[in-house]
């Protein structure tokens, strides 16, 4: 990049020697005409030397500076093929997928609507089932209360029985030898 920075340089160095001979000249025609000659001479020199150098900058640096350019230009030629060809395979993904999209969510509905039966589903059973021994337990309670009151009443019935006996004992007070008196004492021991 120096090289070509100097080269340039040259070459513009070159161009202001032959423009001041121009200048130059434009200024002799008023000079006569011999000296005209002996300028041209000069001026057809200054032009040769210029394009000599000219010439030889362009032979010498050219071929380098237009190489690295045509590389520069190839590379960024073989990047932009590769960013093109991975967006054109991005583009074709995403057609494939706009494509297959209202299947997709097709798709994705019916597979929502069978998980959401599904979790319906699991909580109606789960639901019953809860439901299910909540009944068993209120019923298993119900049924014990039902036997404590049995029970109970079974007891009051009884005590009531004896202070019933008690009572009209009390009131007969019979003799020891009456039959039917030994006949009730038999038969509460037997019920103890």
């Amino acid at each position: 990049m120096r090289r070509t920075t100097l080269s340039i340089c040259f070459c513009a160095a070159l161009l202001l020697f032959a423009s001041i001979g121009t200048v130059h000249a434009q200024t002799a025609s008023q000079r006569d005409a011999a000296e005209q000659e002996a300028e041209m001479k000069w001026h057809l020199i200054n032009t040769a030397l210029f394009a000599a150098g000219l010439g030889f900058a362009i032979w010498k640096f050219a071929p380098a500076f237009f190489n690295a350019r045509s590389a520069d230009i190839q590379k960024a030629i073989r990047e932009a093929t590769g960013l093109k060809m991975q967006a054109d395979l991005r583009y074709s993904e995403i057609d494939r997928k706009m494509a297959t999209l209202s299947e997709e969510v097709k798709r994705m509905r019916e597979q929502s609507r069978a998980e959401m039966e599904r979790e319906h589903e699991r909580r109606r059973q789960e639901t019953a089932d809860e439901l299910e021994h909540i009944n068993r337990s209120v019923a298993a309670e119900m049924e014990a209360f039902r036997a404590e009151a049995r029970n109970g009443i079974k007891l009051q019935t009884a005590q009531l029985a004896l202070r019933l006996a008690e009572r009209r004992l009390r009131e007969t007070a019979p003799s020891s030898n009456d039959q039917s008196f030994q006949d009730f004492i038999h038969l509460v021991e037997r019920g103890k």
